[in-house]
């Protein structure tokens, strides 16, 4: 039985240093031995600067424009960008990306006939060099050529790109009482400041135009700057029948003046005419990157499975016993019914009782505060007992009704929720089971999950966010005993199926639904409902996936999960929604077993470490559709993440890179690799690393959002020392979902696909049978910033799980590592016995 304690080390800065010099990197020539091709690529891209530069000299809007540089596949990596040589920062700074290696660039136009300069430098030959050391040739080509061979197009940022939706769709979606935003428009950059100053870069000129833009939409037009998302400032347009001339509400600090008026919902103006006009001159304009539809929101969950005919089954409702510790959890929903009062330790007062319709939020409660009671230990693995903080946001009738200032009001209003319960309750998790009615896109990272973000930096928490339901009609069939047939049905499914926004963010874990035991269905298979990941170019979601009530078996059938109603009595659910409270329970179960003593990153480190792959999705040729929809796994108990077997040790640091002096530092622990699995140097064993960090995030990028890449390593002693003399240390750990590799080098796509590069939570394993000649090894975390970034001053915070285990199960690992740790300079600890001050408020 499990009784060794997870192993914190306490002096993680002792282990921190500077990083090995490395070599600069080579000019790469990606039309090697094509010079004919290269001189046609080159005479392309001349050709479509001339076109960008009559474009500019003709355009209304002002002497600059934002241009959309296409990277080849083969120049995806940071040291190909072209912002050494062609865009230099100081002339084009980059403001923004779309799908990885597409970047958009600011274009003053007096800088246009440089640029073009600079292109024609590039050689139509390449040199040939000697190499000192031996005299061997090698090819030389200039940093000209090397990033005029890495770009594939260069235009102005396409009008019609900016939009994805029809005028008829966004009127439909106007009409639903869903709905909560009029028009989102993102705008490359924040619009420079009113000064008294010359306009030479028409930096000034942008701003004026799209004011005057704004300003001539018609009468009850009405626009303002909701709020910025990273460094992308956006607009909430409203079109409204209301007599009074267009305006542009100053509140954070655009232009124009402050009405303070609400816009009534039944104001909003129906004209098809009016609205296309509107979306088309905003398309135009070169300040506007985007144009987004109205935000729909709504609650996952599927009653359609739900036993609505069974009679009423009265629960008994245990209250708290004054002498035990309970977690805490925060219910961003529709409100808790008063039968669950006696967990309920406080309340956010947006909306009054009678505003919002508590089915709903008691569901998703029910399973927080008495999940066991309701189901078997085995669906709900955590005890009875937990504190709840009601934050109802979801309103009856339509949400405009209540949020009259758009999406805005609504994010406010959680980040001003989250604020009270962290500061009165102290509340770090928070279950959010609001999605919008939109699937995440490929190369977009949404508002949502951006603000998201934002507010769990500011508070220091983790929102538990479900990944959202297909509609009944989009659902898929139920899951198969055979992976071929598995294989084949998602080989021919045509209907999309998504996660939902804000399923995306990555300070926050995501949850997908599995179906439970003792139900028609195969149980830890993909529910017909639960949608899958990761929407995004890169990375993995949902993180895990929990028991969510199997769906489509119809009326009458046992849904396997069951919570409480609003009248107390037991009641079968369906849906992500529900999902999410078992994640969210076990979390805050985390934080109170561990008292508080966790950073965020380590909370979320120790969740995703302890996961297991759900059966049906471990099966041969399951690994890629696995991760889809089950992240890294299904996640296990609290005591047993805090409690390992004798021949295991799991070691947690949590910590923070620093800048350093010159580069970043990078974390070094070196240790041995336990005795009893040492063959004459040879090593066997299992290693397993979890790595979850959080890095500068900035949507503008897209898919290229996350700005910081750190990366885990283990490495051990090799008998050869490197080329300058001193010992080598090499990797024998593999990214979890990396594909074999038979020691060549892996493109960069694949790393951002499958090893997680540029992801903030990773996962390695490896299995060792007599590897290499030596117990020295070293656990190491290194940076990379992209190459238009730089490093955060005040450093990158991250916490890293390693776990040793013998897979025999039969020697003593605990013990043994145990014994050097107490003998090395390392301070290592109880994960449950420690307390220490967190950064940023963590």
């Amino acid at each position: 039985m499990p009784n060794n304690p997870v192993q914190i080390i306490l002096n993680d800065h002792d282990f921190h240093q500077a990083p090995d010099p490395g070599q600069p990197p080579r000019n790469k020539d990606f039309f090697e031995g094509a010079d004919k091709a290269f001189v046609t690529h080159k005479a392309s891209l001349l050709a479509a600067i001339d076109r960008i530069i009559d474009e500019i000299q003709t355009s209304p809007y002002g002497p600059a424009a934002y241009l959309k540089v296409q990277m080849r596949n083969e120049a995806l990596a940071k040291s190909y960008r072209p912002v050494w040589w062609l865009f230099k920062p100081d002339q084009f700074p980059c403001v923004g990306a779309d799908a990885v290696g597409t970047l958009y660039f600011r274009a003053p136009l007096i800088y246009l006939n440089a640029l073009r300069q600079r292109i024609v430098q590039a050689e139509a030959s390449v040199e040939t060099k000697y190499r000192r050391a031996d005299n061997k040739p090698y090819k030389a080509p200039t940093i000209a050529r090397a990033e005029v061979g890495a770009i594939e197009t260069i235009e102005v940022a396409p009008p019609e790109q900016k939009r994805a939706f029809s005028t008829a769709a966004a009127l439909a979606a106007l009409e639903d009482p869903r709905a909560v935003s009029g028009y989102q428009v993102e705008l490359f950059e924040t619009p420079a400041k009113r000064v008294i100053a010359d306009d030479p870069l028409g930096r000034i000129a942008l701003r004026r135009s799209l004011e005057r833009l704004l300003l001539s939409l018609g009468l009850g037009a009405r626009s303002y700057l909701a709020f910025e998302v990273g460094r992308t400032p956006v607009l909430e347009v409203q079109l409204t029948t209301q007599p009074v001339d267009a305006l542009i509400d100053n509140r954070a600090g655009v232009a124009g003046s402050d009405s303070g008026q609400e816009i009534s919902l039944f104001l909003m103006d129906r004209n098809p005419e009016r609205h296309e006009a509107t979306l088309n001159a905003l398309q135009k304009h070169p300040l506007v990157r985007a144009i987004l539809p109205p935000v729909l929101l709504e609650l996952t969950d599927d009653r359609s499975s739900s036993d609505a005919t069974a009679a009423a089954e009265p629960v008994a409702i245990p209250t708290p016993q004054g002498q035990s510790t309970y977690p805490i959890v925060g219910v961003i929903d529709s409100g808790v019914a008063p039968v669950l009062e006696g967990w309920v330790a406080g309340r956010f007062d947006y909306l009054s009782s009678g505003e919002y319709d508590a089915v709903h939020g008691t569901n998703v409660a029910g399973l927080l505060a008495i999940g066991q009671a309701l189901n078997s230990v085995d669906v709900a693995p955590e005890a009875n007992g937990c504190h709840l903080y009601d934050i109802p946001l979801y309103p009856n009738g339509p949400f405009m009704a209540r949020y009259r200032r758009g999406f805005s009001d609504f994010l406010e209003e959680i980040e001003q929720a989250v604020a009270e319960a962290k500061s009165e309750h102290g509340v770090r998790v928070f279950n959010l089971s609001i999605n919008a009615v939109a699937p995440v896109e490929r190369h977009r990272y949404s508002i949502y999950a951006s603000r998201l973000d934002q507010i769990a930096d500011t508070y220091g928490v983790v929102f538990v966010n479900s990944a959202g339901n297909l509609p009944p009609a989009q659902a898929r069939s139920a899951w198969q005993k055979r992976p071929v047939d598995v294989i084949n049905y998602f080989a021919s499914r045509t209907s999309p199926d998504t996660i939902f926004k804000p399923a995306e963010s990555v300070r926050s874990i995501s949850v997908g639904a599995l179906n439970p035991p003792n139900t028609d269905q195969i149980p830890d298979a993909p529910t017909v409902y639960t949608t899958r990941g990761p929407g995004l170019q890169v990375g993995v979601k949902p993180d895990v996936a929990c028991y969510g009530g199997t769906g489509g078996s119809g009326p009458g059938k046992p849904t396997g999960l069951s919570s409480l109603s609003p009248s107390g009595s037991r009641q079968s659910v369906v849906g992500t929604s529900f999902a999410a409270p078992l994640v969210a329970r076990t979390l805050a179960g985390l934080d109170t077993a561990t008292e508080g003593g966790l950073s965020v990153e380590a909370l979320r480190a120790m969740l995703l470490h302890h996961t297991a792959m759900p059966r049906p999705l471990t099966k041969r040729g399951l690994r890629d559709i696995g991760r889809q929809f089950a992240g890294f796994g299904r996640p296990q108990a609290v005591t047993t993440m805090l409690e390992t077997d004798d021949h295991q040790i799991t070691l947690l640091f949590q910590s923070r890179l620093s800048i350093g002096e010159k580069k970043p530092v990078i974390l070094r622990f070196p240790f041995i690799w336990p005795q009893s699995l040492v063959t004459g140097g040879r090593c066997s064993g299992l290693a397993k690393i979890t790595l979850v960090y959080a890095p500068p995030l900035d949507p503008a990028f897209g898919a290229e959002f996350v700005r910081v890449n750190l990366e885990a390593s283990l490495k051990q002693r090799q008998p050869e020392p490197a080329s300058d003399g001193r010992v080598r240390f090499t990797n024998q750990i593999a990214a979890r979902y990396l594909p074999k590799s038979t020691n060549l080098a892996i493109p960069e796509r694949a790393l951002i696909d499958h090893g997680l590069k540029w992801w903030p939570a990773k996962q390695y394993e490896s299995t060792f049978v007599e590897n290499g000649s030596s117990s020295q090894w070293r656990l190491e975390v290194t940076s990379l910033v992209r190459a238009e970034a730089q490093f955060p001053a005040e450093g990158v915070p991250f916490a890293i799980l390693l776990t040793l285990e013998d897979p025999d199960g039969s020697q003593p690992v605990f013990q043994e590592m145990r014994q050097w740790l107490q003998a090395s300079t390392a301070v290592a600890q109880d994960v449950r016995a420690v307390t220490r001050l967190r950064p940023r408020g963590r």
